[in-house]
């Protein structure tokens, strides 16, 4: 079996609220028209059948609600209504969606409450926020509500990273070039994301919390040796304050708390990475579709074919594609 963590759709029954919000001149507005699969579900569904995939997470795509709505009541309203579009969509689809809720990061006032709406009443299987809330950080006090209420019902949080190319890549630039905003930007802001989540103790307060992450981890397979080293020289250095001090466990035990999907669109070298970093029981199957050029295709076989590269027991290749996912949403 096959249970892809982390796919985009749009239910149809949201677009029209969707381009309303987005308005007509901004930059992902033709996302719909540019990748149909993104509303097109007979064709998602057929693509599954073909690929093997039995069952795909749906969560919103970008932009962030909290990025194209800045008033938090109207952005509230409108994160409750494609919740329950994303609910229908579940309903509809005889057990083969399994959707996933969001939230208005712009009104954490209600956010645990809607939240709540989302996996106790509509029957969502946890919460997407992203890796910054439309520019602030999500490691700040008002945050820990939401975290608290979802570590209670023991639902995850979906952590898709947020950044847009009016993030210049320079001081003396508007915009960012060569689309690093998005293909290297994003990573780091995953990176960012847990690392503050890590030093300003929300990993210690919600202990039992699961965060899902995009991209494997983003950087910090990879840069591991690095954390665990260069941290501590920034601690003798003083640059830390008390906050390396105290951490109540090694840094490296915290961002292996993370759960992670392998959407790293096939790389052999950063699947062995992420494997070798967070095991087998943090690695859920992922692909991210259908953001590449053919509405998901190119990213199943490749992710399929970087787990197959992995020289690990049967055991470990089953509760990545399926085990893990079936365990943490409660399926049969």
């Amino acid at each position: 079996m096959k249970i892809d963590i982390f796919t985009h759709l749009l239910p149809q029954s949201f677009l029209e609220d969707f381009m309303s919000a987005v308005g007509p001149d901004f930059y992902l507005r033709d996302l719909p028209k540019q990748i149909p699969e993104l509303v097109d579900i007979p064709t998602r569904i057929a693509l599954m059948d073909e690929l093997g995939i039995d069952k795909q997470v749906i969560t919103l795509p970008t932009p962030p609600i909290e990025e194209v709505i800045t008033d938090p009541v109207a952005a509230h309203r409108l994160a409750q209504k494609a919740n329950d579009a994303m609910a229908e969509v579940g309903a509809a689809s005889n057990g083969r969606f399994l959707p996933v809720g969001t939230i208005a990061m712009n009104n954490m006032e209600q956010a645990a409450a809607e939240a709540e709406r989302c996996v106790k009443e509509l029957g969502l299987k946890g919460v997407l926020i992203y890796t910054n809330a439309a520019g602030s950080a999500i490691d700040a006090d008002k945050f820990l509500p939401f975290y608290e209420a979802m570590e209670a019902m023991d639902a995850p949080i979906w952590l898709h990273p947020a950044r847009t190319p009016m993030r210049a890549d320079y001081l003396d630039e508007d915009v960012s070039q060569y689309a690093i905003w998005q293909i290297f930007g994003w990573p780091y802001e995953t990176s960012m994301a847990m690392t503050r989540l890590i030093f300003k103790g929300v990993m210690d307060r919600v202990p039992e919390i699961k965060f899902i992450t995009h991209h494997a981890g983003a950087m910090i397979p990879a840069f591991d040796k690095r954390i665990e080293l260069v941290y501590p020289l920034f601690d003798h250095m003083g640059n830390l304050g008390d906050t390396y001090k105290n951490l109540k466990k090694p840094i490296l035990d915290y961002y292996r708390m993370f759960y992670n999907d392998t959407a790293l669109m096939g790389s052999i070298g950063g699947m062995a990475a992420a494997y070798a970093f967070f095991g087998a029981e943090k690695l859920l199957f992922g692909t991210d579709t259908p953001f590449d050029t053919v509405g998901g295709r190119i990213f199943n076989e490749e992710a399929i074919a970087s787990i197959e590269s992995l020289a690990i027991p049967p055991a470990e290749r089953e509760k990545i594609y399926s085990g893990n996912a079936i365990k943490m949403l409660g399926l049969e």
